[in-house]
C-alpha cells in the first residue's frame, strides 16, 4: 500500500498543475454558495476530481469528505478532508494567493496534512509526531518551526472574514479591538496558507472563524508540529474567531486578547 503523504503529495501536485493551467483564464460554471461573495468554479471542481480519484484508487476504504461536495464512505476508520481550492476569490480575480489542501484523519485527529502553494511552487506538509517541513520547487524538504516571540504587542497576526455580512460586521467589531494590542494584521484570502505560514514563521499567530475541517484541519497540523499551539474556541455565534494558531509564546495571550474582544463586541 503506498504511503499517505506521498499520495497526498502527488494528488496535491496533479490538481495544482490544472488549476495552473486555468489561472487568470477565463472563469466557467461560476456559481454562488453561502452568499452571493461565496463562489465556486469549474476550476474548484475540477481540481477535487483529480484529487478525489488518486484518493480512491490508492486507499479505496478510506473516506473522503470534499469542499464542492464529493463523498465517498470507507470502512477503514480514516476520513480525507479535500479543499481543491482555498482561495478561490483570489483565484477568480486573478490574485497569486491560494493552495491545494489534503488532510488525513483518523479517531484521534488528524494524520498527515499538505497544502500547496502551485503560484510559488511551494509545499508545506506535516506527519503527526513528524514534524512540518516545505518544499520548493520540488527540492529537499526544509523543516519549520513557528517563530521565538513572547510578547503579543509584537506579533503580526493573520485572519480573514466570512462571507456573510453579518458575520463580517461582528468581525470587524472584534478587530478594533485586536488591532490596537498586536504589531498588526494581514488579510491574504486562504485560511490553510495562513495556518502554513505560522508553522513556517512567516506569521507570528493566526484566527478566524473557519469552521469546516478541510479549511484548517492540514494547517493546524503544521503548526503543531512545527512547535507551535493550536485551540478551537467555542463560538456564540458564527463570525466569532473559532480556530487560533500561534507560536507558543504568544498563544495565551492572544486567547485571552480575542475572549475579550468578543465580549466587548
Amino acid at each position: 500500500m503506498p504511503e499517505p503523504m506521498t499520495v497526498a503529495i502527488d494528488a496535491a501536485r496533479a490538481a495544482g498543475r490544472q488549476l495552473i493551467e486555468g489561472f487568470e483564464g477565463e472563469a466557467t460554471g461560476v456559481d454562488a454558495k453561502s452568499s452571493h461573495t461565496d463562489l465556486v468554479s469549474d476550476a474548484d471542481r475540477g481540481s477535487e476530481t483529480v484529487i478525489v480519484s488518486a484518493i480512491r484508487w490508492a486507499f479505496p476504504e478510506d473516506a473522503i469528505v470534499a469542499e464542492e461536495g464529493s463523498l465517498e464512505r470507507g470502512g477503514s476508520g480514516r476520513t480525507w478532508f479535500i479543499d481543491p481550492l482555498d482561495g478561490t476569490i483570489n483565484y477568480l480575480y486573478g490574485v497569486p494567493h491560494w493552495s491545494v489542501v489534503l488532510c488525513l484523519a483518523d479517531a484521534e485527529g488528524a494524520v498527515a496534512g499538505v497544502v500547496y502553494d502551485p503560484v510559488r511552487d511551494e509545499l508545506f506538509g506535516a506527519e503527526r509526531e513528524r514534524g512540518a517541513w516545505v518544499s520548493r520547487g520540488g527540492g529537499a524538504p526544509r523543516e519549520l518551526h513557528t517563530t521565538a516571540i513572547a510578547d503579543l504587542a509584537s506579533a503580526l497576526v493573520a485572519t480573514g472574514f466570512a462571507y456573510v455580512k453579518e458575520d463580517r460586521q461582528e468581525q470587524a467589531r472584534i478587530l478594533t479591538q485586536v488591532l490596537g494590542e498586536v504589531r498588526d494584521l494581514r488579510r491574504y484570502g486562504s485560511a490553510a496558507l495562513d495556518l502554513s505560514w505560522v508553522g513556517a514563521g512567516r506569521f507570528d499567530a493566526y484566527f478566524e472563524s473557519v469552521d469546516k475541517p478541510w479549511d484548517w484541519m492540514a494547517g493546524a497540523l503544521i503548526v503543531r508540529e512545527a512547535g507551535g499551539r493550536v485551540t478551537e474556541l467555542p463560538q456564540a455565534r458564527s463570525g466569532h474567531p473559532h480556530i487560533v494558531a500561534s507560536a507558543s509564546g504568544v498563544h495565551d495571550a492572544l486567547i485571552a486578547l480575542l475572549k475579550r474582544a468578543v465580549q466587548v463586541a
